[in-house]
């Protein structure tokens, strides 16, 4: 901001930086996976995660308590410690004492206790920490500590051990000088009703009435509806009315000036108390911060969102709260919170190196015996080893022993997985890179061998916006850092255009009457008349939703099916000239013949495709269908924008299957044989259901090769909804897998079920490579798999466009999952439990709570919090060059919010990359057991299994 700048010009300025610390989360019906802390992605990662928990008052890592159950359980081994530590510069505390690396090792393992100066004088008179010595300690410690006591040992730490200042600092903003001053906090006021104006602001048809005055804005809206006699001039609030009258002829921006000035805030200080009032309700704020900057992602109605309007009705509501409790608006600037007992903290400070010095076994006679500077040393290498740095080491040791558990057995499985190739394969299935689909792919290798899978991003680089033939308007099918320049839409067949009229006024017919009586029942007449009436026959769905939830499913969709018409459709994608526009501004109506070619080459030649296609090659794109889940599009598919891929692999099959096209990518290099047919198909990876489009197109002479891949999918599908109830505590052990199949069905049409399924709870991983490398592979569906041949790509131009598609979604996948993990109340949105939809919008808790953002307990809660560890099939110089070249991609790289680690395929370990150096990664602490199936390895086990060799079948036996 220039020197000159205009104090307006320095609001906005000030408003438009501290909008990146809110949640970058629209609606909640097309969920976005994304960094948690994209505000702070220029940090390294340890830096970011410490200054967010800080700002936003979260945790940055797993709990202590999670860290010793993890080394409980073997997950972190002591091996993997001292590995972290090894790290760090080698340091005695004193000549001839031990070293810091010894010091701090003991403080991990077993591990300091946490002492709060609340319970402290407890711990010390009745907890009986003064009465001996830990019981858990090492033998060579406890020997080392004795003749001693730990009252002598304590003793000497409290009376070393200075007392520190402890205040509380000046107040943020007005509602913590009004609650230390008198004890009131205005939030309870002011957050309520901000909430109800948000909610009314927002509403996408659920309010019965539309919120006055909307189209003008949140601030103009507002202020008049403030402003009317007598409204809400009680709870604190009984000057709003002067207040918002005052602001009548004030706009947005010197509303938010003028309420800041009678708020006693200077411009000095504009920007603290600008970021705290936003923070206050971080959700609300951060939706209408998303609405500004994408208005379309309203599911319905766009609105005239503004953070500043926001901001304005905020302040409007804090100054009439601070008035009516504080006597005048400024006069809470000089009030301060009492401090904390500085004894207490004392007390608590001295406790945490006692106990830190009986794990060292550092007696009282090792501690008398040193000068005052190295005793202070000592003190102080303890305390600065505190709770978030210790917690930092045991992350590094967590993510040091799932590397080693992912590398390792990928070093020693490199062979296993090269199939003998049948002449040429039965069939192959491209599948999204997701993780959820790692089963289904190896079940279907399993249960076919002589079929091959590979992994492209969901969308099959096809961005669309793409209307169905039931859409009111488009959507967006591609990531969400992509825009589309094209439009494709999904209409009858010119044989069925008569069946797609009847389908479309019976629709309509629907459509008013559900919403005539959406409004009726809430009318005071009609809607007790339509309850005591009417009411008693809900019991009936009800009770089948509840009791029998699939055959309910079923009998709906059946019903559905019967009543409305089901017309065959084909996608208009194809277009003659550059200049022919769709209906939608900006949008070119479907695809020349060059974009096809371009597309399809983008799927098929990054996988390595350029050759040897089998007669039937399908395309998966999916999604995920589930009853009563507001987080329904979190589990869609991330490549797609939050929305389901299965028009997507439908059209990349139809731009395949045009003869023109594979004239011309035959020019590049890629060779599709003339008996090779796409198709395209949807996996829904709730319920495992897989439907195949445009069958009736397929020749004739394919049918045998489409009753043969139709069987294996079905199986497939069968054996991975097996493998994920094993997931769920519901499920019995010892089923069957057509009973698994039937369980998840079950859960996605459950009324009350809050784990329809896991969505990535379960990623960890992503390989970027040959299928060979990791077929046979048991991962547990935690591996993100990206079908990549680096002896195809000599120039680096396939590895860069995967890299700079897969970094930013699959790494922020992987984030979203760590942070709602790690902290699920402050980064996630806790229990689904008491989550109600407000506006079709968000959730709340109850009737009245900030906008929920990140994902619910349901979703994380088997997650192993890890960034995410790339492995790509190529060499260190190839990698390092492709990402150095994508800022965004090597600000993942050099910031730490990834790993990264490379298998070469000249040969050799795998080497992890580490602070801009390779390091071999060898052992022989992780094997590689062998199973003959899937279902073998992971039968009568819900824990995180470990990688497996499947030996499975020969593929020329399957082919035979």
């Amino acid at each position: 901001m220039s020197a000159g700048a205009s104090p307006r010009e320095r609001l906005a300025a000030i408003v438009e930086h501290q909008a990146h610390l809110l949640p970058a989360q629209g609606p909640i019906g097309v969920f976005i996976h994304q960094n948690t802390l994209h505000a702070f992605q220029h940090l390294p990662f340890e830096r970011a995660v410490t200054e967010a928990a800080k700002l936003y008052g979260t945790e940055p890592y797993m709990t202590a308590a999670g860290f010793r159950e993890a080394i409980g359980s073997g997950r972190i081994r002591p091996e993997d410690i001292d590995a972290i530590l090894s790290r760090e510069p080698a340091v005695d505390l004193w000549e001839t004492g031990p070293s810091l690396r010894e010091l701090r090792r003991a403080m991990l393992l077993p591990g300091v206790r946490e002492f709060r100066p609340e319970t402290i004088d407890w711990e010390m008179r009745e907890g009986g920490m003064l009465d001996h010595f830990r019981l858990d300690l090492p033998p060579a410690a406890r020997a080392a500590l004795s003749p001693g006591t730990a009252a002598e040992l304590f003793g000497f730490c409290l009376a070393n051990t200075a007392s520190r200042p402890e205040t509380a600092g000046p107040p943020k903003r007005p509602r913590d000088g009004v609650l230390a001053g008198t004890g009131v906090d205005i939030d309870d006021v002011v957050g309520p009703l901000t909430i109800k104006l948000c909610g009314a602001f927002f509403d996408q048809g659920l309010g019965f009435w539309t919120m006055p005055y909307r189209a003008e804005g949140f601030w103009p809206a507002s202020r008049r509806l403030l402003s009317q006699p007598l409204a809400l001039e009680a709870r604190g609030l009984r000057r709003l009315t002067e207040f918002a009258r005052m602001a009548a002829a004030w706009d947005k921006t010197e509303a938010v000036m003028r309420l800041l000035e009678l708020l006693g805030v200077g411009e000095s200080e504009w920007e603290s108390v600008i970021q705290a009032e936003l923070l206050a309700l971080p959700g609300w704020a951060g939706l209408m911060r998303q609405l500004e900057a994408e208005p379309e992602l309203a599911p319905h109605e766009p609105v005239p969102a503004s953070l500043m309007d926001w901001l304005a009705v905020r302040l409007l509501l804090t100054t009439a709260a601070t008035a009516s409790v504080a006597g005048e608006p400024g006069d809470w600037r000089h009030r301060q919170a009492p401090a904390a007992d500085p004894e207490a903290a004392r007390l608590a400070r001295a406790a945490a190196i006692f106990d830190a010095l009986q794990l060292a076994g550092i007696s009282t006679r090792a501690l008398t015996a040193r000068t005052p500077g190295e005793l202070q040393h000592v003190f102080q290498a303890i305390e600065s080893f505190g709770d978030w740095e210790r917690r930092l080491v045991l992350h590094l040791a967590y993510e040091e022993r799932h590397a080693r558990q992912i590398l390792l057995p990928l070093a020693r499985h490199r062979g296993h997985g090269r199939i003998e190739r049948p002449g040429r394969m039965a069939a192959q299935a491209i599948f999204c890179i997701d993780e959820r689909e790692e089963s289904i792919r190896r079940h279907l290798e399993e249960t076919d061998p002589a079929i091959e899978t590979l992994g492209s991003a969901g969308f099959f680089a096809v961005a669309m916006n793409y209307t169905g033939i039931d859409d009111a308007h488009g959507a967006a099918l591609c990531p969400v850092v992509v825009k589309p320049r094209h439009a494709v839409t999904e209409r009858p067949v010119h044989s069925d255009q008569e069946s797609y009229g009847r389908r479309q006024a019976l629709r309509k017919l629907l459509a008013r009457n559900s919403h005539n009586w959406f409004n009726s029942s809430r009318t005071m007449l009609r809607g007790w008349l339509g309850s005591a009436g009417l009411g008693l026959f809900t019991i009936f769905p009800l009770a089948g939703r509840v009791l029998n939830p699939l055959r309910y499913g079923r009998l709906v969709k059946w019903l559905n099916d019967a009543v409305v018409p089901q017309p065959r459709t084909e996608l208009a994608f194809m277009r003659e000239h550059s200049t022919q526009h769709g209906a939608s501004v900006g949008l070119l109506q479907g695809f020349e013949i060059d974009e096809r070619v371009e597309r399809v080459a983008a799927v098929l030649g990054t996988a390595g495709l350029r050759s040897g296609l089998a007669r039937l090659v399908v395309v998966l794109g999916h999604g995920s269908t589930s009853l009563n889940n507001p987080h329904e599009s979190a589990h869609d598919c991330g490549a797609c924008g939050g929305r389901r891929g299965g028009p997507n692999g439908r059209l990349l099959a139809a731009m395949a299957n045009h003869p023109d096209v594979r004239t011309q990518l035959r020019e590049r290099g890629i060779s599709i044989p003339d008996d090779t047919w796409f198709v395209g198909g949807y996996h829904d990876t709730c319920n495992d259901d897989v439907d195949l489009f445009d069958v009736e197109t397929v020749p004739l002479t394919h049918a045998p090769d489409l009753t043969r891949v139709r069987a294996a999918l079905d199986r497939a599908r069968a054996l991975s909804a097996h493998e994920r109830a094993r997931r769920f505590e519901a499920a019995a052990w010892g089923i069957t897998a057509a009973a698994g199949l039937q369980h998840v069905q079950e859960r996605a049409e459950h009324l009350a079920e809050p784990r329809p399924e896991y969505g990535h709870c379960t990623n960890a991983v992503c390989i970027v490579g040959r299928r060979s490398t990791t077929r046979g592979l048991f991962l547990d569906r935690r591996a993100f798999l990206v079908s990549y041949d680096a002896a195809q790509d000599p120039h680096n131009s396939s590895l860069a466009a995967l890299l700079g598609a897969v970094i930013p979604v699959c790494g922020g996948i992987s984030l979203e999952y760590y942070f709602s993990f790690v902290d699920n109340e402050g980064y996630g949105c806790g229990t689904k439990l008491p989550h109600n939809v407000t506006g079709l919008m968000g959730v709340m808790n109850g009737y009245e709570s900030d906008l929920r953002t990140g994902l619910p307990w349901q979703m994380v809660e088997i997650h192993e919090p890890v960034r995410l560890l790339f492995v790509v099939e190529t060499s260190p110089e190839r990698v390092v060059e492709t990402m150095r070249k994508n800022p965004l991609v090597w600000e993942f790289l050099v910031n730490r919010w990834i790993r990264l680690a490379v298998l070469d395929p000249a040969g050799g370990p795998p080497l992890l990359y580490r602070d801009g150096s390779w390091e071999p990664v060898e052992g022989d602490d992780e094997g590689l057991p062998e199973a003959g199936s899937s279902a073998e390895w992971y039968a009568g086990k819900r824990q995180h299994l470990p990688v497996a060799h499947i030996v499975g079948r020969n593929p020329r036996t399957a082919a035979a």
